[in-house]
């Protein structure tokens, strides 16, 4: 049976909102011409939610509270992105604290802030299209998570 070089991958993104009730979705030279959300992978002793909001805060320069779990999903070979991979990904929804966004571009290339129906309207992925009709929704998924740091 065939792997991936990388194996499974877990991965955790942040859906942020302002205080206008907009949403910030980015480009990335990673996903071709699609909006997504900021996100990466998950980090040794780092729960799903932490790895979020790090992400956010890294790639946007935004500050970020974390509010909840909103999408969960498994992406196999994404014909967007720009490797085969077969990603598990976590989106929370993370409220903006400060306004000023600072792209990391060695990763991001672009930003819109858009209110989520609008955001439906543009070219974005299968799972962000998910995690915002979730949001638009109020579903909340509930996510237990333990990091016992003492065994590293």
């Amino acid at each position: 049976m065939k792997k991936y070089p990388r194996g499974i991958e877990v991965v955790a993104s942040a859906l942020i909102v302002n205080s206008n009730k907009e949403i910030l979705l980015i480009k990335s030279h990673k996903w071709g011409d699609n909006y997504l959300v900021p996100g990466g992978h998950v980090e040794l002793i780092e729960t799903v939610e932490e790895a979020a909001k790090r992400e956010g805060e890294e790639e946007t320069g935004l500050k970020l509270k974390p509010l909840y779990c909103v999408n969960i999903g498994e992406l196999i070979n994404e014909p967007t992105f720009n490797r085969r991979a077969h990603l598990v990904f976590f989106h929370f929804i993370c409220e903006a604290l400060t306004n000023k966004v600072r792209l990391d571009e060695r990763e991001l290339k672009e930003f819109i802030w858009v209110k989520p129906e609008n955001a439906l309207k543009l070219k974005i992925t299968k799972g962000v299209k998910q995690t915002i009709k979730n949001y638009i929704k109020g579903i909340k998924i509930n996510i237990t998570s333990r990091a016992y740091k003492e065994y590293l």
